[in-house]
């Protein structure tokens, strides 16, 4: 199904990629930063890509003499002795390109389109951080291409709208309220993310309530229901009750660098859902811990533990979930070179006809992250085992190289794509190799402000795939932000 709308503005376009050699909007370099998810403290200059854009904070910037890029001024326009005013956006254009989209079961040999991504947001900051008011648009747009995603285009639309308050608390923590249309996104991103790599990010519509102790222990609780963007047109996304009612707590307890703790809970209670042949009414609870850590010789790690119960239909859910990477970095050596091991399984079901439903489901997942953008596996019924590396031979450039060689948990179930669709006659197939993914991903940060990545990304089919007519596919993307 081929999108057209609006003809794309390819002088904005070739602009932001030639931007490299036509500005210089900050002096300042530095290599890329992992995204941050929880509230942290603010950076000490505004380096792309950092954290989600309504957790940046820049009061560093009130002093004119520490404004060094171009669009400092607009980062902290202060309001008055108590409040500031901060103002931000960015254009995002991304070019993808697959061979056997979807393993050519879908009946296309290749796909090839281009998609834009425009921001602005304002965020309103009053009465020293006691109010504050986020409001974010954005238009995103979808040019040629051929097997439709509900993640591809929703033109204009609020992308997120809320209001946040700080409540009173006794000793030196901080309790914020926030209710409104929020991005949200825990821990290693398993379960939730803000989805960036997609045209369209993940939001959700609800309240969170948020608390911050000084010695590092946090806790949040949250009650939203996720955006759906499946309605064309400006200005209609939004969340109802059959999207799903999803809520829960995550907290972290802090015990050493070598060892912190997360114990979350989180509930999806959707209307219809099928799944393994089963449809009806879903109530999905997730049980989870995160360890986490490092050390000073550069060794860290990070693992989730998972246990889903509940009901679909009158199925009972039981089932379960491991992600894990465990990782070496040599800092003080040229290129920074780190090595990492993955190990992820994830259960799947063992018996249609036994009245439980043993899939895993990862619910909103940074599926890109883990596995890849080409979107061709999701940690569902999945054993996935390989090393990841990363190394940067100049200082505003990171290549990490992946391989992932991939299973079924369980013979009897079917392989699944993001967002738990299954690939096509794999439920009937025999055996359990799905095939071997090898990702490659480049990340150049010429400027404070421009970010470009690429990524390459083959997978091998193996006898599941391969039984059912499936192809190796590939994958290429070019992504050009310049967020300001």
């Amino acid at each position: 199904m081929k999108r057209h709308t609006r003809k794309v503005n390819t002088t904005v376009f070739f602009l932001a990629l030639a931007a490299p050699f036509n500005i210089a909007l900050a002096q300042d370099k530095a290599p890329p930063q992992r995204e941050q998810t929880n509230e942290q403290a603010p950076q000490a200059q505004p380096i792309r890509p950092g954290p989600p854009r309504y957790l940046e904070q820049y009061p560093f910037l009130a002093d004119s003499d520490k404004q060094t890029d171009f669009f400092d001024p607009i980062r902290h326009i202060k309001l008055g002795q108590s409040s500031w005013l901060k103002l931000g956006g960015g254009i995002r254009y991304k070019y993808d390109h697959l061979d056997n989209p979807n393993f050519g079961l879908s009946g296309e040999s290749n796909d090839n389109y281009l998609q834009q991504r425009l921001n602005f947001h304002a965020d309103f900051h009053l009465f020293d951080n006691t109010i504050r008011a986020f409001l974010e648009m954005s238009d995103t747009e979808s040019w040629d291409k051929d097997l439709y995603s509900p993640y591809d285009q929703s033109d204009a639309e609020i992308h997120q709208a809320f209001v946040g308050v700080r409540l009173p608390t006794f000793g030196h923590g901080n309790l914020n309220a926030r209710l409104g249309r929020q991005e949200m996104a825990f821990g290693e991103q398993v379960l939730v993310t803000v989805r960036d790599v997609p045209n369209i990010r993940q939001t959700f519509d609800g309240a969170r309530l948020s608390y911050r102790a000084g010695n590092g222990y946090k806790l949040d609780a949250f009650a939203v229901r996720p955006v759906t963007n499946v309605r064309t047109g400006s200005f209609n996304d939004s969340s109802d009750h059959g999207s799903g009612e999803f809520y829960g707590l995550y907290g972290t307890i802090p015990i050493n660098k070598m060892l912190s703790v997360d114990l979350y809970e989180m509930s999806y209670l959707r209307d219809n859902r099928t799944l393994n042949g089963v449809s009806g009414d879903e109530d999905r609870h997730t049980l989870g811990t995160r360890l986490y850590g490092e050390n000073s010789a550069g060794v860290d790690y990070s693992t989730d533990v998972m246990y889903q119960f509940g009901e679909l239909n009158d199925d009972d859910i039981r089932a379960w979930g491991f992600w894990s990477s465990v990782g070496y970095t040599l800092e003080n050596t040229p290129w920074k070179p780190g090595a990492a091991l993955r190990f992820d399984v994830a259960s799947g079901d063992d018996n249609p006809n036994d009245n439980e439903s043993n899939t895993f489901d990862p619910l909103f997942p940074a599926n890109g992250k883990l596995y890849g953008n080409g979107s061709l596996t999701t940690m569902a019924n999945l054993v996935a085992v390989g090393p990841q590396f990363a190394f940067s031979p100049f200082q505003n450039v990171t290549i990490s190289p992946t391989i992932l060689a991939l299973w079924r948990e369980s013979s009897d179930d079917a392989a699944y794509t993001p967002g738990m669709n299954p690939i096509a006659g794999t439920a009937d197939a025999s055996g359990s190799r799905l095939g071997t993914s090898y990702d490659l991903f480049t990340r150049w940060t010429p400027t404070a402000n421009l970010t470009v990545d690429l990524e390459y990304q083959y997978y091998d089919v193996s006898d599941v795939i391969r039984d059912v007519g499936g192809k190796d596919t590939q994958y290429f993307s070019m992504r050009t932000s310049f967020l300001f």
